[in-house]
């Protein structure tokens, strides 16, 4: 299917964000047909937009597309109603004013109500995806992290969402289409984080007390008990006299 792509900016005022570079909206021409569908026979649009989100609403990146559809289809339905109150207007058979005033109420409640809550949630879900968009790019970028079950572990998503959503951002060239991700998680950056994200306040890990080297014992001369000839004994060690035969301890 074709794609057909509004380019442009999330916000206001966020000039430079690795975001800014993703169309607003990506539409296939399945969208296409959707919307066209809705402002023309509001029943069948709504199928076709009810359907595409069951489908596809599991990416992130789709989410802010499939409420903008419902978003037109209400929209359309409004304008369908409207038309045929203007035609009924200029009939033979034309409503009261009471009949006209409360009809339109109704219309405005059970379809302008509706849309402009999709049309907030779209707005909401664009912002949630350039924030993790941008979130993948600091990580990769600055973080070096290469391993998709430690972007998911970091920004709180699955793999399976991580894979999605970085072909979808090397797509439009957030991220470089060379790079090389891998399965799984590394555990070395995960430590790296632990202590990055150490708290300033946090005790200091306790550091082995020095102890001194005990000194090397040498032979010394000892004086005998027996006959008080000088006589050498070696460390930890007992000898006999060389005058007397006297026991002589090391002490």
């Amino acid at each position: 299917m074709g794609i057909g792509n509004e380019p442009g900016g999330l916000l206001p005022g966020r000039e430079g964000q690795p975001s800014d570079s993703l169309p607003k909206y990506e539409r296939t021409t399945f969208d296409i047909v959707t919307i066209g569908a809705g402002y023309l026979f509001m029943p069948l649009g709504l199928a076709f937009a009810l359907v595409r989100m069951l489908s596809t609403h599991y990416k992130n990146y789709r989410k802010p597309v499939n409420y903008s559809l419902l978003f037109h289809v209400f929209v359309g339905g409004f304008l369908q109603i409207m038309g045929i109150v203007v035609i009924s207007i200029f009939s033979d058979d034309a409503m009261d004013t009471t009949t006209l005033i409360s009809g339109l109420i109704f219309v405005c409640l059970v379809l302008l109500l509706p849309a402009a809550a999709f049309a907030r949630s779209a707005a909401k879900a664009r912002f949630r995806f350039a924030q993790l968009a941008n979130q993948y790019v600091q990580l990769i970028t600055v973080g070096r992290v290469r391993y998709t079950g430690n972007l998911a572990d970091r920004t709180g998503q699955s793999e399976g969402d991580v894979n999605r959503d970085l072909i979808y951002l090397q797509k439009y060239g957030v991220l470089d289409s060379g790079l090389l991700f891998h399965e799984g998680a590394d555990a070395a950056p995960q430590a790296q984080a632990g202590q990055a994200g150490a708290s300033p306040f946090s005790q200091p890990a306790r550091q082995p007390s020095y102890q001194q080297p005990r000194a090397q014992q040498l032979p010394k001369s000892v004086r005998c008990p027996g006959c008080g000839a000088q006589n050498t004994v070696a460390p930890n060690q007992s000898t006999s006299c060389d005058y007397c035969g006297t026991t002589i301890a090391y002490s």
